[in-house]
This record gives structure tokens, sequence and C-alpha cells, in this order.
């Protein structure tokens, strides 16, 4: 029989190792659908609202064009029509409840690099139009809003991840955030090495939201978004071999070339959480299970031939910003990071745009 004192000793260590798995668990206790609001969020959003400025106001002070904090190169513009099919049951709910059509608008972005070539992480911003009930966070009436990254889950998963990372960047120091030895982020590093990638077309990869979506006026009701060819390939963004040694724009120029012979098209998928812990709200560095859970078809993307390399349709995104909360209230975003997105994506986007068309104006001849 084991003395007291090993007895104690191992009791103590169960409660540690009880402790840190507790610890780890994402939210314990939250029920399907359902957030949880951490009492210093809107001072970290007001922390990291004034850092992101704080970069845009130094470009403005150069007189240079402040970039996008986040996917700055717009690799191409592009129109397309978002095509809902009939649904039944719990997918014919919000902007999917009835059969239609509308108007949509693509950017496809890299997240850091103006050169194709490096390995980055790829983006997509899909803006619809005309979407009844949907509104703007400027008060725009029918704009619907999805935003992407190439893969399923963020290297910054929580509003204080986030925070230390645009701090990092503010003073010039982007990966301090992966590698400060008081503060080491392993998970955070390995994400961001894994999501780099070089495609040989922004048409050729999937897109993931990453971030959570109510779907519907259900409570209980939350998804993921992500969008791919409609072939069935772009599972994940893979490392292509297409890219042309010589062309940093080799990514545009490819896509011009598909949509110069004929139209593409992309599947609009939807993942609903079925687990409020393997599949958590408040952390988005987590991708949901797709075993588990998979992705379901509720909307087609069709891009018809045209040209999305003209100086004027990429000066066209450019002056867009992007926004999750431009939505409608049966896809309400969901958690930290989300919450964070609102009013911080407004403010750097009101000074990037306004500031960017001052520029612009006194280069006119």
């Amino acid at each position: 029989m084991p003395s007291p004192a090993k007895r104690a000793t191992g009791t103590l260590a169960l409660v540690l190792w009880l402790g840190l798995v507790a610890g780890c668990s994402d939210d314990p206790g939250l029920a399907l659908g359902e957030e949880r609001i951490a009492p210093d969020e809107a001072a970290l959003e007001r922390a990291m609202t004034a850092r992101i400025l704080e970069i845009g106001r130094r470009h403005e002070a150069a007189g240079t064009p402040i970039p996008r904090f986040n996917q700055p190169k717009t690799v191409a513009c592009a129109r397309a029509t978002f095509e809902v099919p009939p649904h039944t049951g719990e997918l014919a709910r919000g902007v999917f409840a009835e059969p239609g059509e509308y108007a949509a608008l693509l950017r496809f972005a890299n997240a850091t690099q103006q050169d194709d070539r490096v390995k980055d992480l790829r983006g997509l911003s899909v803006r619809l139009a005309g979407v009844a009930g949907a509104e703007g966070v400027d008060g725009t009436r029918g704009r619907q809003d999805f935003l992407f990254n190439s893969h399923p889950a963020l290297f910054a998963g929580t509003p204080e991840d986030f925070q230390r990372f645009v701090s990092a960047v503010a003073d010039d120091r982007r990966w301090w955030y992966f590698l400060n030895p008081l503060a080491p982020q392993p998970k955070s590093l390995w994400i961001a090495l894994r999501a780099r990638s070089r495609p040989d077309s922004p048409l050729a990869i999937g897109y993931y939201s990453t971030t959570p979506y109510r779907y519907g006026d259900d409570e209980t009701s939350a998804v993921k978004y992500a969008v791919r060819p409609c072939d069935g390939t772009g599972g994940a963004a893979a490392n292509g071999d297409g890219a042309d040694g010589d062309d940093p724009d080799y990514l545009r120029h490819a896509m011009a070339a598909q949509l110069a012979e004929g139209e593409a098209c992309l599947t609009f998928m939807v993942q609903f959480q079925t687990d409020p812990e393997a599949m958590p709200i408040e952390d988005a560095s987590v991708a949901w299970d797709e075993d588990a859970s998979p992705f379901r078809p509720v909307a087609r993307l069709r891009l018809p031939p045209q040209e999305i390399d003209a100086p004027d349709a990429l000066a066209r995104c450019e002056s867009l910003v992007f926004n999750p909360w431009n939505t409608h209230p049966a896809h309400r975003p969901l958690g930290g990071i989300n919450r964070m997105r609102r009013d911080l994506y407004q403010a750097a986007g009101e000074l990037r745009t306004t500031h960017n068309a001052t520029l612009s104006v006194d280069e006119t001849p």
C-alpha cells in the first residue's frame, strides 16, 4: 500500500492534471450556438483599433497609400452570380430560405505578400447586393459580406491572441508574436506555417470562413462557411507547380486566362456545429471536424467570362471595405474574433479609403 505521502503526491498530480485538462477545454458547458463574452473584450477591441489606426496614420503622415492590415494585395476582382437553389429543412434559412440569384463581387487576395510566388495564406471576400433584410455597418441596405481564408483555422483564434499579434505588427515585429520566448505561441506558429501555400490559381483552391455564424433565427444554430471549386477539388490550398518563376502576378494572370476562355464555378457550403466543445465558438484556431459534420452545398457562384486584370477592376476592389457585420440578421457573426472585427474593420477601412482617395485625387493630371 502506498504511503500517505505518496498518496498525497498522487492526489496533487491528479488535481493538477485535471486542472490542466479543464484549462485546455474550450468553454466547457457552453450550449450549441452559445457565445461567451469576456469582461475585458471591449477594452481589447479599443486597444487593437488604436494600434491598427496608428499603422495607418504613419502612412498618412508619410503621404503613402495605406494598405489593408490583412490581405493587402488584390490578386483579382471578379463579378459573379450567387445562385441559391431550393432548400428544405435546416438549410432553408436566411439568404438560403428561398431560391434566387444575387449579383456578387469577389475579391481574391494575398494575406501578406505582394509577390504571388511566395508561399502565403490566400483570401477571398464575397459581397452580395440586393439581399432583402441585410444591412451594412454603415447603414447601406441589401449588403451581405462573407470573408474567407485558404486555411480552415486562424493562427490567432481568440481576442487576446489577436491583440498580441496586432501589437507585434504595429511594433514592426510580426514574427515576435510567434517567437517571443516569454510568451511562445507554438500552436499559432504551426498553423501559420501550415497555412502557407502556392496554388496554381485562386480558382483552384478551397476557402474557409474560419469563424462561426448564426444560421437562421434558431439560437442553437451555428455554422462555418466554405467555398470550393464546383468540380469537387480544392478541399485545401495545395502547393501548386504552375507558378511562373518570372511572374510576381502569376495568380492574377492564371485567373485572367481562365476567365478569358470561359466561366468558372464555385460551390458555397455550410458546416453545422454539432458539438460545442469539439467545435468551439470562441476559438477560431480550431478547425471543425469535417467527418463529424461535413460541409453541405447551399449555393453556387458563377463567374462569367470577363476581364479581371484591368486597372479599373482592381481599383474597384481597393475602394471596398468588407466586414462580416455587413449581414442579414439570420447570418450574424459569432465568437470573439468576429466581435472584434465589427468596429475595428470599419474604422480602419474608413481611414484607408479616405486617405487613399485623397492621394488618387492629388495624382490626377
